[in-house]
């Protein structure tokens, strides 16, 4: 078991213990108080460093990293009535719950030729540049999960503006069902919500990317030979494209 701290700007502190291989987002949900995350912009800093914590990083890590987990919580209050235009650029990453994810990674990465660009307890991410597949182990009582195996953990979508995207949403669809809560990795800021329809429920992902992590390389890797299905109809031969 490892201790780790959250101070909040306030100079208030919370505190408790979790497993090393426990990630920093289930200690957040733990100890933070009831609320706090809601309407949130929230980054976590290592405060001696300044370094950015993740929140999918392992608690463990981080205290063999830096000697401790204790960490900054710098939170920016949101506003939920934003508008704006937005749009959605694309899909991102489906995420899955999986009862042999070992299996799962073995197929798509051996099998199918994707890239393994994480492989440990929390989850596994395997990759084609322009989209990623996501998995998770079917494990009860985790964050943002029901924890059922061979269901949709998550879609990704990529959005320009995540407030107005959010706004837009609790205005059109208000079943969406989402703290409205904003957390920071390297290169993006993350939004998670739940939708339903009919019994079929799972997570919305919506990410704004930084600007210096927007873009590739090299686009012409997979943009000269993918099928762009927006270009017409899908499968129906006389209507118009």
């Amino acid at each position: 078991m490892i201790a780790i701290t959250f101070t909040l700007e306030s100079g208030e502190t919370h505190s408790g213990e979790m497993d090393a291989l426990a990630i920093v987002h289930e200690a957040m949900e733990k100890f933070l108080p009831e609320g706090f995350m809601h309407n949130q912009r929230i980054s976590i800093y290592e405060p001696t460093s300044g370094d950015l914590i993740y929140p999918d990083m392992f608690i463990g890590e981080i205290a063999e990293h830096y000697g401790a987990a204790a960490l900054k919580i710098v939170a920016k209050r949101l506003d939920a009535a934003t508008e704006r235009h937005w749009r959605n650029v694309g899909f991102d990453h489906l995420a899955l719950t999986m009862a042999d994810r070992k299996a799962a990674v073995d197929f798509f990465a051996r099998g199918l030729g994707m890239q393994i660009i994480r492989d440990d307890s929390h989850i596994s991410v395997v990759t084609t540049g322009n989209t990623s597949l996501f998995f998770f182990d079917a494990e009860p009582g985790k964050p943002l999960t029901d924890g059922i195996p061979s269901r949709i953990h998550h879609l990704g979508f990529v959005v320009d503006d995540l407030e107005a995207a959010y706004a837009h949403l609790r205005r059109s669809f208000p079943n969406f069902a989402s703290a409205f809560t904003l957390l920071e990795r390297l290169e993006r800021w993350s939004l998670y919500g739940r939708v339903a329809f009919g019994e079929m429920a799972f997570l919305i992902q919506l990410s704004e990317i930084k600007p210096d992590f927007r873009g590739f390389d090299d686009p012409r890797l997979y943009a000269d030979i993918m099928y762009n299905y927006a270009s017409r109809h899908y499968g129906v031969r006389f209507m118009p494209g």
